[in-house]
């Protein structure tokens, strides 16, 4: 994979292509309705169509400094503020659940040395529907070969790893590309499975901000709610650690598998 200081921002570019070429088509037509207005003495149409190419203009700016901030290595890179809020060891041997997208779990390979990222690709075009993910993969190279990192194939409910077998599970906007509550619920008792007692799920995922509200207009108000997210990991077993909002871009939960002991004595609170 090239090391390129904007290429996280091309890749997701060209995996939104539709998005960014019908605002750049609008950008045109707008420009277009206030060349005519003016020649044509329209004059009402002219602040409207201004009014309208600023708004756009300001979409397509919005969108790419998402991708900037989400996948540029210069940028807040959510999987990143993960591996430090749950101080990852760089001798850790840990697993990452991926859609395919690969760039991440490179990016977290650099900063171990004897440790390995055990990456676990789920995508299902049954259960992801999004067509972006699909463009995204179509433009990855064949995984690298590095001893930091191993790449498996699984499914959302089926991880192939055995009962309690790492200290750490990380997932970066992986759950909330599942649409049913139901598969993002499965996805989290997996992780649950396979995680140590004690051990911690690093969980990042885009919600309703104000942020997202600004850069993705009226679609950003169907994002799930942080109490969205504490409320599904708390019904599926785990205890919240820490929290942090990253840039209003993404929402990251520090949250641990508890020990036999802890989790009867957390059913008899809950039973009262």
């Amino acid at each position: 994979m090239k090391d390129g200081r904007f290429n996280g921002t091309r890749t997701f570019i060209l995996a939104n292509w539709p998005r960014f070429a019908l605002l750049y088509l609008a950008m045109v037509a707008a420009l277009i309705v206030i060349g005519l207005s003016a020649m044509h003495g329209w004059l009402s149409f002219v602040p409207l169509a201004t009014a309208a190419f600023l708004i756009l203009i300001y979409f397509f700016g919005a969108g790419i400094w998402e991708a900037r901030q989400r996948y540029d290595f210069d940028g807040v890179t959510p999987h990143h503020v993960l591996f430090d809020m749950g101080q990852v060891p760089a001798t850790e041997r840990f697993a990452y659940i991926d859609l395919g997208l690969q760039r991440q779990a490179i990016g977290l390979s650099r900063r171990l040395t004897t440790g390995q990222v055990i990456v676990i690709d789920i995508y299902n075009p049954q259960w992801t529907t999004s067509p972006w993910l699909v463009r995204w993969r179509s433009q990855e190279p064949p995984p690298p070969t590095d001893p930091r990192l191993s790449w498996r194939e699984g499914s959302l409910n089926l991880l192939p790893l055995p009962d309690e077998s790492v200290n750490t599970v990380m997932m970066c906007h992986v759950a909330g590309e599942f649409w049913q509550e139901g598969d993002r619920a499965a996805l989290l008792e997996e992780a649950f499975r396979i995680l140590k007692p004690q051990g911690q799920l690093l969980l990042a995922e885009s919600v309703r901000s104000q942020t997202n509200w600004l850069i993705r207009g009226l679609t950003g108000f169907g994002l799930p709610t942080v109490a969205y997210w504490r409320g599904l990991l708390q019904q599926s077993g785990y205890r919240i650690r820490s929290e942090k909002n990253v840039a209003g871009l993404s929402y990251c939960f520090r949250a641990q598998k508890p020990t036999p002991a802890e989790a009867q004595q957390l059913s008899f609170k809950l039973e009262f």
